[in-house]
């Protein structure tokens, strides 16, 4: 199940801007006790969907900006609206 969420971020102009983006559920893994229950990280892709503004509905943006909003959303995104129902996601692997 695909979720979209909003961030508002300013812009190197000053321009206040809200970002709608899709984040994929986020599992930190499991990296202590015995090996056979060991797995990497997975998930947390960030994707932008659409950039707007109080006075523009559709912006463009580019390739800094959507780069340095999805690392600033996936290091700040809270994951815990998964939490709810885990499986829900889960099927989507």
């Amino acid at each position: 199940m695909t979720r979209t969420y909003y961030k508002s971020f300013e812009r190197e102009n000053g321009q206040e801007v809200t970002v709608e983006y899709s984040i994929s559920p986020y599992d930190p893994g499991v990296s202590y006790g015995p090996a056979e229950s060991c797995y990497p990280p997975e998930g947390g892709e960030v994707e932008i969907v659409k950039v707007f503004s109080d006075d523009a509905p559709d912006l463009a943006w580019t390739d800094k900006e959507d780069d340095d909003w999805c690392a600033r959303i996936a290091e700040t995104h809270d994951h815990s609206d998964y939490a709810d129902d885990p499986d829900d996601w889960r099927d989507e692997r």
